[in-house]
Formats: structure tokens, sequence, C-alpha cells
């Protein structure tokens, strides 16, 4: 009776001990918090640095789960409009300037103020501190910065005794002295320009070169400036710059842009970024992989304008409004800001990201970068772009454009921009009657989303 009774106890111990072990890792499974964090950098440099930190972060936070996700550009804008109208929106995710804004104006974003604090305000710089700012809080944190380039072949220019094109016509001289048949077949093999003519592109082209111009988009009613004549001249450089463009440039990506100036099929690249310098370095011979070879002008002013004028690719993080964890999040964020964690981030494309912390771009640690010794010169005309307030997001002309006109995400992505474009320098129509049919098109747009003031 003492063995049956000795067995029962132990049976009952062993039992109680499996189900506290069941409720210990019950409990544990309800605690962990997932994060999902979608970003634009496919680059498998990005997404390996970004697996890097999610590792180093789970060590710290083993009941925070980071669920991390690079997606394209294509794709992110619709699945996060997906997202939201099923009511399950991420916890982070990178936008551009103009999706942060018109998403914080519909209320669908938290603000990011207790991150930027935790980085220390005065260690942000400047600039950045104007994207996707309202109501003297941050619904949006870049994650880093860097500018649009005018990349040019230093070696065929110095050859041509070209010099830095200050204005819009220097810059067709240029390409056309650049345009060569190198074979002798009677045929152009090296075209001047290469340009992307995908709709981001073009949209993103038009902003630089109407700001360059010295004009606006719209105006302070809201009402289209497409018929102005700052616009037209906009137009009949497009249509210059086609003469020395490659056939079929309207079908180019952005990176087909990059396979050109690479590829060297083209001699300019006029909406270059700094990760180039990370495909020239992976394409063309050793020889060739310097500023001798590959170097960046900057971008001329237009024959109304007074100043050059660059986009700045800076997509903020947003943190969504009816996600699950957004204060662990914000965790993440705090931790990926830290300088011993960003700079493995930001030396995946370290051309291309700018830090947006004082302390990580005034350190030994990113100034020694091999690659940011290598394409230095790079960097500097960046720096002048953004030091000298010549750069703006997509279809921002002024910063305010980000609050005040919150329906330039519905005209990019109307495409009026783009068919004003193609059918100025593709069909061949004149300027002013493509302009008009864009401006009915864009006034037609506006008023239906609501925002018509004239």
């Amino acid at each position: 009776m003492q063995s049956i009774e000795r067995v029962r106890q132990l049976a009952l111990s062993m039992i109680c001990a499996i189900l506290l072990a069941g409720a210990v890792a019950g409990a544990a499974v309800a605690q962990t918090k997932v994060v999902r964090v979608w970003h634009t950098e496919t680059d498998p440099a990005s997404v390996k640095a970004m697996a890097e930190i999610v590792a180093r972060f789970a060590k710290a936070h083993p009941d925070i789960k980071i669920e991390a996700e690079a997606l394209a550009w294509g794709d992110l804008e619709p699945k996060i409009q997906a997202a939201l109208a099923a009511g399950a929106p991420p916890e982070l995710s990178h936008g551009q300037p103009i999706t942060c804004t018109a998403l914080q104006q519909q209320g669908l974003l938290l603000p990011l103020d207790d991150v930027v604090k935790a980085i220390g305000e005065s260690n942000v710089w400047d600039q950045i501190k104007k994207v996707c700012r309202a109501d003297g809080k941050y619904y949006g944190l870049v994650h880093a910065a860097g500018t649009s380039l005018l990349i040019y072949r230093a070696d065929w220019a110095k050859q041509k005794g070209l010099k830095a094109p200050k204005s819009w016509s220097d810059l067709i001289a240029n390409a056309k002295a650049l345009t060569m048949d190198t074979n002798g077949d009677g045929k152009p093999d090296v075209y001047g320009l290469t340009i992307p003519g995908d709709n981001l592109f073009i949209n993103i082209l038009v902003g630089e070169l109407i700001a360059a111009n010295g004009g606006q988009l719209f105006d302070d009613k809201n009402k289209p400036l497409f018929t102005d004549k700052k616009m037209i001249e906009v137009l009949n450089f497009w249509k210059e710059l086609t003469t020395a463009l490659p056939p079929g440039w309207e079908g180019h990506g952005y990176l087909d842009t990059f396979a050109n100036m690479y590829g060297q099929k083209a001699a300019m690249m006029f909406q270059g970024y700094g990760r180039g310098a990370s495909l020239i370095e992976k394409y063309v011979p050793k020889e060739m992989q310097n500023t001798d070879h590959f170097d960046v002008w900057m971008k001329p002013i237009g024959p109304s304008g007074s100043k050059p004028a660059v986009q700045v690719d800076e997509e903020p993080w947003m943190l969504f409004k009816g996600s699950k964890n957004p204060e662990a999040a914000k965790e993440f964020l705090k931790f990926f800001y830290k300088d011993e964690n960003y700079i493995e981030y930001i030396k995946s494309v370290p051309i291309h990201f700018f830090p947006i912390t004082k302390s990580l771009r005034q350190s030994a640690a990113y100034k020694e970068l091999p690659m940011v010794k290598r394409w230095g010169g790079w960097l500097q005309v960046q720096q002048e772009a953004l030091d000298g307030d010549l750069a703006r997001p997509t279809l921002v002309v002024e910063y305010e454009d980000l609050n005040t006109k919150p329906y330039l995400m519905q005209v990019l992505g109307s495409g009026i921009i783009r068919d004003m474009v193609l059918e100025t320098a593709v069909e061949g129509k004149k300027s002013e009657e493509a302009a008009a049919k864009a401006q009915t098109r864009a006034e037609a747009l506006i008023k239906k989303a609501g925002y018509a003031k004239w």
C-alpha cells in the first residue's frame, strides 16, 4: 500500500510540474510583444544590417519580437493602404514625407517624441526636424538622408574640357558633347544623359526642376500652376534633354539608369544617388572605381531660377495608431538610433545614408569608413545641398507644403505629371498643350478631394 501511495504522490508531483511548466511557457508567450517593421531598404547589405540590429535588440529585450520586412517601393504604399483598410497596420513603416504627412492629417499616426527625446533633440540635424512635424510633435523620424546627384564620367568630361554646368543650357551642351559614337558605326553608343521614365522619378524630377527654376507646383489656394511660364520652361528643357537620352528612356526604371551609367552607355546620370558608388564598386573594373572616372556635380539652375535644387531621399519611420505594440516599437527605434547600432545600418550604403544624428556623423567611426574616405566628394556635394537648404522631398518646393498641401500624395499617384512630361518629350505635343491638359486634370483631382480654394 505504501508503494502504491508513493507512486500516486510521484505521479501527482509530475502532473503539477508539467502544468506549472505549461503555465510558465504560456505566460512567456503571452508576454512576447510582436513588432512588425516594414522598411524600403532591399539592398542585401541593408537587410543584413537590419537583421543584425534586430538580433542585438532581441538579446536586450527578450520580451519583444521584431519582425522586419524589406519591401520594394512599389509594394510598400499599397501594402500600407491595405493594412489600414483591414484595421491591422504594422507598428512601424517607412514612407515618403508626403505619405507621412497625409496619414498624420488623417489621424492615423502616433508621435515619436519619446524617441527624439531619447536620441536628444539637439543631436538631430535641423533639416531632419522639418519632416512630418505638426503641432510641435514628431510624427515621422527620418531613417537616413541622401540627396539626388548629377553623376558624370569625369574622365570623359576632362577629355572634352567640360566644366560643371551652371545653367540648364550648360547641361544640354555637356549632354550633347558627351553623346558619342565610339565604335564608328555612325550611331551613338554612349548617350550624354540617362533619366528614369517611371512615374515616381518623373514626379521627383519635375519637383526638382520647378524649384530650380524659381517656380511652384501649386499656389496658396491649391490651384495647380502647370500652365505657368516656369513650368513651360521645365517642359521645354525636358524636350531638349531627349536629344541626348538613350532610345526607350521612358521605359527605364531607376536601376536601369544606374546600369546605363556603370555599363558605360551613358555619360551623365541626372537622377543619381550616393548608393550609385556601391554599384560602381560592384560592376565596373577595379581601375575605374574612383572619382577620377565617376564624380558628381551640383545640379544646374533654370532660366528663371536663382539657386539649385535637389530631391532629398529621407523616408521617415511612421508609428501607426491602432497597431498592437506601439510602445515596444518605440523601444526598438531608440535602440536602432544608438551610435553603435545605427552605424551598422549606415555603413550598409554609406554614401547614400547620411546619419540623422550629429553624434554619429561627427564620429571617427563614421569618418573612417573606407567608402566614406574613397567617395568623400560625393558626400561633400550632398552636405552642401543639405546645409544650404537646397534639398526638398518629392513634390515639395517649400517645407510648409508638407502640411498645407495634403493632396500631394494623390497627385503623385495620379500619373498626371508623368503624362504631361511624356506627351511633351515623347509624343511631341507642344509644351503648352500638354500643360493645359494636365492643369485641367489636376484641378479636377484637387476639387474632388475637397482642397480647392480658388
